[in-house]
This record gives C-alpha cells, sequence and structure tokens, in this order.
C-alpha cells in the first residue's frame, strides 16, 4: 500500500470532514477512498475515525496522527518546491481560485498566454465570488479584487488597480432624464452588488469624505456580470469596475455618470498561503500577470 498516498488521502477527508468530498476533489470515488482509509487503519492497527451516517469526526489517536501528517506533508512539499526552485521549467499543476467576472474575461486571456508560454504547466481554476479559504480548500494561488485586504494571513502581491464606474445604458438616461448631481441617484432604480463592502452606501465624495450616499435597493445580486446584463437593457443603474465594463463605455453601449466624483479604488491582488518555500508555478504566475496587466492596460499618465 502507498501510505504517503493513503497520508495524503485521510489529511482531506479529515479537513473536509466527509468521503465523499475529498473524493470528488480528488476524482476518485468515495468508495475508493473508504477503502483506502481503512486499510491504513488496518496497517497502524488503531481506528482514526468514527463514521455514521451523517457525520464523520476523528478519534483522539486520529487527530494527533492528522498533526503528524500534515507535518510530514507539508515538509514532503516544502522539499519538493525546494528542488522545483533549481529548475529553469514551469511544470506540475498550479490551483487557482478567483472571482468569476474576473476568471472569464481578463484573467483567462493572462493565464492562456502563461499557460503558452509554459506547456507543461496544468491549471485547476475555480471560479466563485464567495471568499475561500485558500490554505483548508488547497490552493496555490488566489486573486481578490478589492478596496482592503482584510486577512493578514496570506502573502499579497499587487497586481493591477481598477475603477469603479457608476454606469447606466443611454436608454435609460433618455427615460428617466439626465443626472445634475450624485443626490439624484436616491431617486433613480439602482442595483446593488452584495459582496461589495460599501453595500446600498455608495461611497461618493462629492461633498467630503463623509458624504456617502443611500441608493434605493432595487435588484440586489451577487454577480456583477448578472448585473451589468440588466444595466445593458436600460434597467437602472450599478457600479461596475472596470474589467466588467471596459468595452461597453469604450462601444458607448455603457456611459458613466459622474466620473469626476471622487470614489475608492480597487485593486488586484494575487494571494498566497504563507510557507517558506514558494514553487516557481506561483512565483512566476504572478510575475507574468503583473507584466501582462502594465504591457496590456498601462497605468494612465499623472
Amino acid at each position: 500500500m502507498d501510505k504517503l498516498q493513503a497520508m495524503q488521502l485521510f489529511r482531506r477527508v479529515a479537513e473536509l470532514g466527509s468521503f465523499r468530498r475529498a473524493a470528488d476533489e480528488l476524482d476518485l470515488s468515495a468508495s475508493y477512498v473508504s477503502r483506502r482509509i481503512g486499510q491504513l487503519e488496518q496497517e497502524l492497527g488503531g481506528r482514526l475515525m468514527t463514521r455514521t451516517t451523517r457525520q464523520l469526526a476523528l478519534t483522539e489517536t486520529g487527530a494527533a496522527y492528522l498533526e503528524h501528517c500534515r507535518k510530514l506533508l507539508d515538509e514532503l512539499a516544502q522539499a519538493e518546491d525546494m528542488v522545483a526552485h533549481s529548475t529553469a521549467h514551469v511544470t506540475g499543476r498550479l490551483r487557482i481560485n478567483a472571482p468569476l467576472s474576473l476568471g472569464v474575461g481578463e484573467l483567462a486571456e493572462g493565464l492562456a498566454d502563461f499557460m503558452a508560454e509554459w506547456p507543461a504547466l496544468r491549471l485547476d481554476v475555480d471560479l466563485k465570488d464567495e471568499y475561500v479559504d485558500l490554505a483548508a480548500a488547497n490552493y496555490d494561488l488566489g486573486f481578490r479584487v478589492t478596496t482592503a485586504l482584510t486577512d493578514s494571513s496570506y502573502v499579497a502581491r499587487h497586481i493591477h488597480d481598477y475603477r469603479l464606474h457608476i454606469c447606466c445604458a443611454p436608454a435609460y438616461l433618455e427615460r428617466h432624464g439626465p443626472l445634475l448631481d450624485p443626490t439624484d441617484l436616491t431617486r433613480q432604480r439602482c442595483f446593488i452588488y452584495s459582496h461589495a463592502l460599501f453595500g446600498s452606501r455608495w461611497p461618493l465624495r462629492h461633498a467630503g469624505p463623509h458624504s456617502d450616499i443611500e441608493v434605493p435597493n432595487w435588484v440586489r445580486t451577487n454577480n456583477t456580470l448578472f448585473m451589468r446584463s440588466l444595466i445593458l437593457r436600460g434597467l437602472g443603474i450599478g457600479i461596475l469596475p472596470t474589467f466588467v465594463c471596459r468595452e461597453e463605455l469604450a462601444s458607448g453601449a455603457l456611459v458613466e455618470l459622474f466620473p469626476e466624483v471622487e470614489r475608492p479604488s480597487l485593486a488586484l491582488f494575487a494571494i498566497y498561503p504563507s510557507r517558506q518555500l514558494v514553487a516557481p508555478r506561483v512565483t512566476r504566475c504572478i510575475e507574468h500577470l503583473k507584466q501582462w496587466y502594465a504591457q496590456r492596460y498601462p497605468a494612465p499618465a499623472a
């Protein structure tokens, strides 16, 4: 029996609390994972987990064994990374987590160029807007678009800056008349992005540092691509980051309201779990994307 593989399986089952979830993540059958854990218990001569139809729990022995597994497997990963650092090629599998709206657009283009440069590299890319614990979910690299990073447990590298744009379709302005002042937004159909820190209090510094505008919550959604679709249909107004509306603003399909009014900027960060040694595929990917963004979307001259 491959003891190392069994330890890796045991670790993921314990961390996820489910044979099924671990099997799905590793592209294995749940029966195979259960059988391998059972064989490991037989070899060790003790029960590591208690199983019921509803839950799975570690025994005292299993909890202690899990800590030893984590230490051993992490040290092995660091040793492999150390060897990888001495090679010139980017290989292996890079597991990435990123917001959906970023991942299907600019990030996909940047990663496509990176893969073309390193054809031996394999990717696992998971796109979701909800917060994900990278270490617990076993990701190598994550991307966050935010006004401020709140989790200091990760190493963060700045990639690019974005603006927030208050957008609507020309047809909306034709029906609802011109908007002359940000306070006019309080009487409009406004769309709210549920993951934004500011919610329905839009941070528009039109009359001092504490002049946020409380806008009507006409539609609330957790996806900016869905919001953009509604805005393009002329149904309302929303705040969109540059990477969601860049082409639509350039073509005139969307217009920006109050571009002169100060508002918070967004930053794209690459983050990864803090480790003494980081695989070259992680650092090379970050370096590639920094250069890719700088060349593709250079910062405007001051």
